[in-house]
């Protein structure tokens, strides 16, 4: 389990049109692996449309199961029109879910931001629930 993992994450369902079928790259390291347990440090690749900072992440990898919480350092959101709002703080937590292949490598599954209310810019803000997919190889 430990190492790198190059991966992509895309939106699905009620989206911007912005966002359908953008696919954005990162790059996670997992850098602990004990008692079924995992963390280490993501990188979205700002190019394809990711968030900025090394985020940290930790979670489970449990009977081909995997979970984690990915944590981001700049809050990123992206409104109806499709304009990005980027502050200097963390990002909401992103929760992730799957299936890993330990044969081929390759884990793929879900991911989600839980439906919220915050503040942006010293405006209350409405944060829908939003989903994806995901999936990332385990580098050689």
């Amino acid at each position: 389990m430990k190492g790198k993992w190059k991966g992509t994450y895309w939106f699905i369902g009620n989206v911007h049109e912005s966002l359908k079928n953008r696919k954005t790259n990162f790059e996670l390291t997992i850098k602990g692996f004990t008692n079924a347990k995992i963390s280490g440090v993501i990188k979205d690749d700002i190019k394809t449309g990711g968030t900025k900072g090394v985020g940290h992440f930790s979670g489970t990898v449990k009977n081909k199961k995997i979970k984690f919480i990915k944590r981001m350092p700049v809050s990123t959101v992206v409104f109806p029109d499709g304009t990005r709002l980027e502050e200097d703080k963390p990002h909401r937590p992103i929760y992730y879910k799957g299936v890993l292949n330990e044969s081929t490598g390759v884990a793929k599954g879900t991911w989600k931001f839980k439906k919220g209310i915050g503040f942006k810019s010293g405006k209350i803000v409405f944060y829908p629930g939003t989903k994806g997919e995901w999936e990332m190889k385990k580098e050689s």
